[in-house]
């Protein structure tokens, strides 16, 4: 079951493991591409994004694209544990690409969640994204923080 709540242009969505905002394709992110390429991810979009990351947590892709200081490390039963900021795009063949942010033991007003992607310095697995593409269930590009 999935539940959203509109905030201030962003998608609050609450769903089975994870929660998070979804920013629409009009909403201006620094340093994401032009809106033209941005996409507005619905709900089954990221239901289907957070299978291919539940699904590929153990895999050697997500085991080697974390540092050896993980600590604890990322896993499923550390995952839920995450809030979510999602944005979409699409590439130019038509894939559509759901990059996630994720980030846990953080103090976080709810507004500021969404209004902006939060960009944190240190802090190691407590902070770190992924982009999904959800038209080949693939991952890359995962990026986890220094040291804490």
């Amino acid at each position: 079951m999935v539940s959203y709540v509109y905030s201030q242009g962003a998608v609050y969505v609450n769903g089975k493991g994870y929660k998070g905002y979804i920013f629409p394709k009009g909403h201006s992110i620094w340093g994401f591409p032009s809106e033209q390429n941005r996409y507005t991810p619905n709900l089954e979009d990221i239901a289907q994004a957070e299978k291919i990351l539940q699904d590929s947590i153990g895999t050697d892709y997500v085991k080697s694209n974390q540092e050896a200081y993980c600590k604890p490390p990322i896993n499923k039963n550390t995952l839920k544990k995450y809030v979510r900021q999602y944005v979409g795009y699409s590439t130019e063949d038509g894939k559509i690409i759901i990059h996630i942010y994720l980030n846990k033991d953080i103090e976080m007003d709810k507004n500021k969640l969404s209004e902006e992607i939060i960009a944190v310095f240190g802090g190691g697995s407590n902070h770190w994204c992924i982009k999904i593409n959800i038209s080949t269930k693939e991952l890359f590009d995962m990026q986890v923080n220094g040291r804490n």
